[in-house]
Protein backbone atom coordinates (compact mmCIF):
# COMPACT_ATOMS: atom_id res chain seq x y z
CA UNK A 1 0.00 0.00 0.00
CA UNK A 2 1.24 3.44 -0.84
CA UNK A 3 0.54 6.22 1.63
CA UNK A 4 -0.30 9.23 -0.53
CA UNK A 5 0.16 12.49 1.35
CA UNK A 6 0.99 14.76 -1.59
CA UNK A 7 -2.04 16.99 -1.14
CA UNK A 8 -1.51 17.18 2.64
CA UNK A 9 2.10 18.34 2.14
CA UNK A 10 1.12 20.84 -0.53
CA UNK A 11 -1.57 22.36 1.68
CA UNK A 12 -0.09 22.06 5.18
CA UNK A 13 3.66 21.87 4.45
CA UNK A 14 6.40 19.23 4.72
CA UNK A 15 6.73 19.51 8.48
CA UNK A 16 4.90 18.52 11.64
CA UNK A 17 3.43 21.14 13.91
CA UNK A 18 1.29 20.27 16.90
CA UNK A 19 -1.88 22.28 16.34
CA UNK A 20 -4.18 20.03 18.31
CA UNK A 21 -4.95 17.75 15.36
CA UNK A 22 -6.04 14.19 16.15
CA UNK A 23 -7.64 11.11 14.60
CA UNK A 24 -11.10 12.66 14.82
CA UNK A 25 -10.07 15.15 12.13
CA UNK A 26 -9.33 12.37 9.63
CA UNK A 27 -12.71 11.80 8.05
CA UNK A 28 -13.69 9.06 5.64
CA UNK A 29 -16.75 8.03 3.69
CA UNK A 30 -19.20 5.54 5.15
CA UNK A 31 -18.32 1.92 4.49
CA UNK A 32 -20.68 -0.99 3.92
CA UNK A 33 -20.96 -3.36 6.85
CA UNK A 34 -21.98 -6.98 6.52
CA UNK A 35 -25.70 -7.61 6.14
CA UNK A 36 -26.12 -10.99 4.50
CA UNK A 37 -24.27 -13.14 7.02
CA UNK A 38 -26.28 -11.61 9.88
CA UNK A 39 -29.41 -13.09 8.28
CA UNK A 40 -27.98 -16.59 7.98
CA UNK A 41 -27.94 -19.55 10.34
CA UNK A 42 -24.35 -19.92 11.63
CA UNK A 43 -22.64 -23.30 11.39
CA UNK A 44 -19.30 -23.87 13.13
CA UNK A 45 -17.12 -26.62 11.70
CA UNK A 46 -13.48 -27.21 10.90
CA UNK A 47 -14.44 -29.24 7.81
CA UNK A 48 -13.31 -27.42 4.69
CA UNK A 49 -16.35 -28.87 2.91
CA UNK A 50 -19.54 -29.06 4.99
CA UNK A 51 -21.31 -32.11 3.63
CA UNK A 52 -25.08 -32.45 3.82
CA UNK A 53 -27.62 -34.85 2.38
CA UNK A 54 -31.07 -33.92 1.09
CA UNK A 55 -33.84 -36.51 1.46
CA UNK A 56 -37.01 -36.55 -0.66
CA UNK A 57 -39.86 -38.80 0.46
CA UNK A 58 -42.56 -40.39 -1.64
CA UNK A 59 -46.15 -40.72 -0.45
CA UNK A 60 -47.18 -43.63 1.80
CA UNK A 61 -50.93 -43.52 2.42
CA UNK A 62 -53.17 -45.85 0.36
CA UNK A 63 -56.57 -47.53 0.67
CA UNK A 64 -56.67 -50.64 2.84
CA UNK A 65 -56.57 -54.14 1.38
CA UNK A 66 -55.45 -57.40 2.98
CA UNK A 67 -52.76 -58.02 0.39
CA UNK A 68 -49.36 -56.34 1.04
CA UNK A 69 -48.87 -53.64 -1.63
CA UNK A 70 -45.61 -51.79 -1.13
CA UNK A 71 -45.70 -48.03 -1.56
CA UNK A 72 -43.17 -45.40 -0.53
CA UNK A 73 -39.53 -44.58 -0.93
CA UNK A 74 -36.83 -42.09 -0.14
CA UNK A 75 -34.26 -40.49 -2.38
CA UNK A 76 -31.12 -39.10 -0.73
CA UNK A 77 -28.74 -36.89 -2.69
CA UNK A 78 -25.53 -35.18 -1.56
CA UNK A 79 -25.25 -31.44 -0.96
CA UNK A 80 -22.19 -29.58 0.20
CA UNK A 81 -21.12 -26.07 1.15
CA UNK A 82 -17.48 -25.21 0.69
CA UNK A 83 -15.41 -23.03 2.98
CA UNK A 84 -13.12 -20.78 0.99
CA UNK A 85 -9.89 -19.27 2.27
CA UNK A 86 -9.43 -15.51 2.20
CA UNK A 87 -6.50 -13.28 3.06
CA UNK A 88 -5.19 -9.75 3.10
CA UNK A 89 -1.55 -8.82 2.51
CA UNK A 90 -0.46 -5.21 2.76
CA UNK A 91 2.79 -3.37 3.41
CA UNK A 92 3.69 0.29 3.85
CA UNK A 93 6.34 2.63 5.26
CA UNK A 94 4.79 4.76 8.03
CA UNK A 95 7.82 7.10 8.07
CA UNK A 96 6.18 8.90 5.15
CA UNK A 97 3.96 10.56 7.77
CA UNK A 98 6.81 11.82 9.94
CA UNK A 99 7.34 15.33 8.54
CA UNK A 100 3.71 16.07 7.71
CA UNK A 101 0.53 17.30 9.38
CA UNK A 102 -0.10 13.62 10.13
CA UNK A 103 2.98 13.38 12.32
CA UNK A 104 0.82 12.91 15.41
CA UNK A 105 0.17 9.38 14.11
CA UNK A 106 3.85 8.48 14.61
CA UNK A 107 5.67 7.71 17.85
CA UNK A 108 9.43 7.58 18.27
CA UNK A 109 9.52 5.54 21.47
CA UNK A 110 7.91 2.35 20.08
CA UNK A 111 8.32 0.05 17.10
CA UNK A 112 6.70 1.24 13.88
CA UNK A 113 4.17 -1.58 13.96
CA UNK A 114 2.93 -0.13 17.27
CA UNK A 115 2.51 3.43 16.00
CA UNK A 116 -0.94 5.02 16.37
CA UNK A 117 -1.21 5.11 12.57
CA UNK A 118 -1.09 1.31 12.36
CA UNK A 119 -3.79 0.91 15.00
CA UNK A 120 -5.91 3.52 13.19
CA UNK A 121 -5.47 1.64 9.89
CA UNK A 122 -6.61 -1.65 11.41
CA UNK A 123 -9.70 -0.13 13.03
CA UNK A 124 -10.68 2.34 10.32
CA UNK A 125 -9.46 0.75 7.10
CA UNK A 126 -8.69 -2.97 7.25
CA UNK A 127 -11.55 -4.22 9.46
CA UNK A 128 -14.18 -2.13 7.70
CA UNK A 129 -12.86 -2.71 4.19
CA UNK A 130 -12.85 -6.47 4.68
CA UNK A 131 -16.55 -6.40 5.58
CA UNK A 132 -17.34 -4.13 2.61
CA UNK A 133 -15.34 -6.25 0.17
CA UNK A 134 -17.04 -9.42 1.38
CA UNK A 135 -20.53 -7.93 1.23
CA UNK A 136 -20.27 -6.16 -2.12
CA UNK A 137 -17.89 -8.42 -4.06
CA UNK A 138 -17.91 -11.94 -2.69
CA UNK A 139 -20.88 -13.20 -0.67
CA UNK A 140 -23.47 -12.75 -3.41
CA UNK A 141 -21.64 -11.89 -6.63
CA UNK A 142 -18.42 -13.84 -6.20
CA UNK A 143 -17.24 -16.25 -8.91
CA UNK A 144 -14.25 -18.27 -7.77
CA UNK A 145 -11.08 -18.18 -9.85
CA UNK A 146 -7.89 -19.94 -8.81
CA UNK A 147 -5.19 -17.39 -7.90
CA UNK A 148 -2.29 -16.78 -10.25
CA UNK A 149 1.01 -17.47 -8.52
CA UNK A 150 2.67 -14.29 -7.33
CA UNK A 151 -0.21 -12.00 -8.29
CA UNK A 152 -2.80 -10.32 -6.07
CA UNK A 153 -6.27 -11.75 -6.63
CA UNK A 154 -8.98 -9.86 -8.49
CA UNK A 155 -12.06 -8.54 -6.68
CA UNK A 156 -14.98 -10.96 -6.67
CA UNK A 157 -12.94 -14.12 -7.35
CA UNK A 158 -12.51 -15.48 -3.81
CA UNK A 159 -15.62 -17.68 -3.66
CA UNK A 160 -18.74 -18.79 -5.48
CA UNK A 161 -21.37 -16.48 -4.04
CA UNK A 162 -25.10 -17.01 -3.74
CA UNK A 163 -25.89 -15.59 -7.18
CA UNK A 164 -23.80 -18.25 -8.89
CA UNK A 165 -25.23 -20.94 -6.60
CA UNK A 166 -28.78 -19.83 -7.43
CA UNK A 167 -28.06 -19.94 -11.15
CA UNK A 168 -26.39 -23.36 -10.88
CA UNK A 169 -29.33 -24.72 -8.89
CA UNK A 170 -31.88 -23.34 -11.35
CA UNK A 171 -29.96 -24.83 -14.27
CA UNK A 172 -29.78 -28.19 -12.49
CA UNK A 173 -33.49 -28.08 -11.65
CA UNK A 174 -32.87 -28.30 -7.90
CA UNK A 175 -33.76 -24.65 -7.08
CA UNK A 176 -37.26 -23.38 -7.89
CA UNK A 177 -37.30 -20.80 -10.69
CA UNK A 178 -40.34 -18.51 -10.82
CA UNK A 179 -40.95 -16.58 -14.05
CA UNK A 180 -42.33 -13.14 -13.19
CA UNK A 181 -40.82 -11.48 -16.27
CA UNK A 182 -38.31 -8.62 -16.09
CA UNK A 183 -38.78 -6.45 -13.02
CA UNK A 184 -40.66 -3.24 -13.77
CA UNK A 185 -40.94 -0.28 -11.41
CA UNK A 186 -44.60 0.16 -12.43
CA UNK A 187 -45.58 -3.45 -11.65
CA UNK A 188 -43.06 -4.76 -9.12
CA UNK A 189 -45.64 -4.89 -6.31
CA UNK A 190 -47.76 -7.32 -8.32
CA UNK A 191 -44.67 -9.19 -9.50
CA UNK A 192 -43.53 -9.82 -5.94
CA UNK A 193 -46.98 -11.06 -4.97
CA UNK A 194 -46.94 -13.38 -8.00
CA UNK A 195 -43.51 -14.60 -6.94
CA UNK A 196 -44.67 -15.42 -3.41
CA UNK A 197 -47.81 -17.12 -4.77
CA UNK A 198 -45.48 -19.64 -6.42
CA UNK A 199 -43.83 -20.68 -3.15
CA UNK A 200 -44.91 -24.15 -2.06
CA UNK A 201 -47.93 -23.84 0.24
CA UNK A 202 -46.28 -25.88 2.99
CA UNK A 203 -43.69 -23.07 3.21
CA UNK A 204 -46.10 -20.15 2.86
CA UNK A 205 -46.88 -20.21 6.57
CA UNK A 206 -43.20 -19.87 7.51
CA UNK A 207 -41.69 -16.45 8.15
CA UNK A 208 -39.17 -15.79 5.38
CA UNK A 209 -37.47 -12.84 3.74
CA UNK A 210 -37.84 -12.07 0.04
CA UNK A 211 -34.43 -10.63 -0.79
CA UNK A 212 -33.71 -8.03 -3.47
CA UNK A 213 -31.46 -5.03 -4.05
CA UNK A 214 -32.10 -1.77 -2.22
CA UNK A 215 -32.98 -0.05 -5.50
CA UNK A 216 -35.73 -2.58 -6.27
CA UNK A 217 -36.87 -2.56 -2.64
CA UNK A 218 -37.48 1.18 -2.94
CA UNK A 219 -39.37 0.67 -6.21
CA UNK A 220 -41.45 -2.04 -4.50
CA UNK A 221 -42.33 0.37 -1.68
CA UNK A 222 -43.17 3.16 -4.11
CA UNK A 223 -45.42 0.85 -6.10
CA UNK A 224 -47.04 -0.33 -2.88
CA UNK A 225 -47.76 3.32 -2.07
CA UNK A 226 -49.21 3.81 -5.54
CA UNK A 227 -51.57 0.92 -4.89
CA UNK A 228 -53.09 3.03 -2.10
CA UNK A 229 -51.78 1.13 0.91
CA UNK A 230 -50.91 4.40 2.60
CA UNK A 231 -50.97 8.11 1.86
CA UNK A 232 -47.98 10.40 1.42
CA UNK A 233 -49.31 12.61 4.20
CA UNK A 234 -49.75 9.75 6.64
CA UNK A 235 -47.51 9.45 9.68
CA UNK A 236 -47.74 5.70 9.44
CA UNK A 237 -44.51 4.10 8.23
CA UNK A 238 -45.02 1.63 5.41
CA UNK A 239 -43.33 -1.72 5.87
CA UNK A 240 -42.17 -4.45 3.54
CA UNK A 241 -44.68 -7.05 4.69
CA UNK A 242 -46.43 -9.06 1.99
CA UNK A 243 -50.18 -9.16 2.64
CA UNK A 244 -51.74 -12.33 4.03
CA UNK A 245 -48.33 -13.96 4.53
CA UNK A 246 -45.57 -13.94 7.15
CA UNK A 247 -43.15 -12.91 4.39
CA UNK A 248 -41.20 -9.65 4.28
CA UNK A 249 -39.37 -7.93 1.47
CA UNK A 250 -35.78 -7.40 2.62
CA UNK A 251 -33.15 -5.30 0.82
CA UNK A 252 -29.55 -6.50 0.72
CA UNK A 253 -26.52 -4.36 -0.08
CA UNK A 254 -24.76 -7.37 -1.62
CA UNK A 255 -27.41 -7.52 -4.36
CA UNK A 256 -26.72 -3.98 -5.60
CA UNK A 257 -27.14 -3.69 -9.37
CA UNK A 258 -28.90 -7.05 -9.73
CA UNK A 259 -32.49 -7.77 -10.77
CA UNK A 260 -32.59 -10.96 -8.71
CA UNK A 261 -35.11 -12.00 -6.08
CA UNK A 262 -34.73 -15.05 -3.86
CA UNK A 263 -36.45 -16.47 -0.82
CA UNK A 264 -35.68 -19.27 1.62
CA UNK A 265 -36.15 -19.90 5.36
CA UNK A 266 -33.37 -18.48 7.54
CA UNK A 267 -32.66 -22.01 8.77
CA UNK A 268 -31.83 -22.99 5.20
CA UNK A 269 -29.40 -20.14 4.50
CA UNK A 270 -26.17 -21.30 6.13
CA UNK A 271 -23.00 -19.37 6.96
CA UNK A 272 -20.12 -21.79 7.55
CA UNK A 273 -17.11 -20.74 9.63
CA UNK A 274 -14.36 -22.69 11.41
CA UNK A 275 -15.03 -23.90 14.93
CA UNK A 276 -11.50 -23.32 16.25
CA UNK A 277 -10.13 -20.38 14.24
CA UNK A 278 -11.21 -16.78 14.67
CA UNK A 279 -11.20 -14.74 11.48
CA UNK A 280 -9.61 -11.35 11.00
CA UNK A 281 -6.80 -11.81 13.50
CA UNK A 282 -4.29 -9.35 12.11
CA UNK A 283 -0.61 -10.22 12.14
CA UNK A 284 1.91 -7.38 12.07
CA UNK A 285 5.52 -7.72 10.97
CA UNK A 286 8.16 -5.00 10.86
CA UNK A 287 11.25 -5.20 8.67
CA UNK A 288 13.58 -2.50 7.38
CA UNK A 289 11.21 0.35 8.38
CA UNK A 290 8.28 -1.29 6.60
CA UNK A 291 5.21 -2.65 8.35
CA UNK A 292 3.37 -5.64 6.85
CA UNK A 293 -0.23 -6.39 7.82
CA UNK A 294 -1.61 -9.87 7.15
CA UNK A 295 -4.78 -11.77 7.96
CA UNK A 296 -6.38 -14.96 6.71
CA UNK A 297 -9.63 -16.74 7.47
CA UNK A 298 -12.15 -19.19 6.04
CA UNK A 299 -15.90 -19.06 5.52
CA UNK A 300 -18.58 -20.30 3.18
CA UNK A 301 -22.20 -19.63 2.33
CA UNK A 302 -24.91 -21.77 0.82
CA UNK A 303 -28.28 -23.48 1.06
CA UNK A 304 -28.98 -26.54 3.15
CA UNK A 305 -31.82 -27.75 0.88
CA UNK A 306 -31.96 -26.40 -2.66
CA UNK A 307 -35.60 -27.42 -3.07
CA UNK A 308 -36.53 -24.93 -0.32
CA UNK A 309 -35.20 -21.97 -2.33
CA UNK A 310 -37.20 -19.83 -4.77
CA UNK A 311 -35.81 -17.25 -7.17
CA UNK A 312 -36.79 -15.28 -10.26
CA UNK A 313 -33.50 -16.22 -11.92
CA UNK A 314 -34.21 -18.13 -15.11
CA UNK A 315 -32.35 -21.13 -16.59
CA UNK A 316 -29.49 -20.31 -18.94
CA UNK A 317 -30.49 -23.10 -21.34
Amino acid sequence: MSITTTAIIQEYGAFYQDAGQNKKRILSLLSQSRELTALCTPIKTDDTIFRLANATFRTLVQPFQKTFTQKGGVTIVPNEIRQYRFKIDDEFMPDELYATWLGFMTQKSVDRKDWPFVKWLIETYYARQIDQDMELNELYKGVYAAPVAGQAGVDGTCMNGLQMQLQAGVDAGTINSVDIQALDAATIFDQVELFTDSIAEVYQGIKMNVFMSRAWYKKYMQDKRTQGFYQKTSDQQIDGGIDFTPLDVKPLACMVGSNDIFCTPAENLLHITPATITKNQFKLEEAKRSVAVMADWSEGLGFGINQAVWTNIQPTV
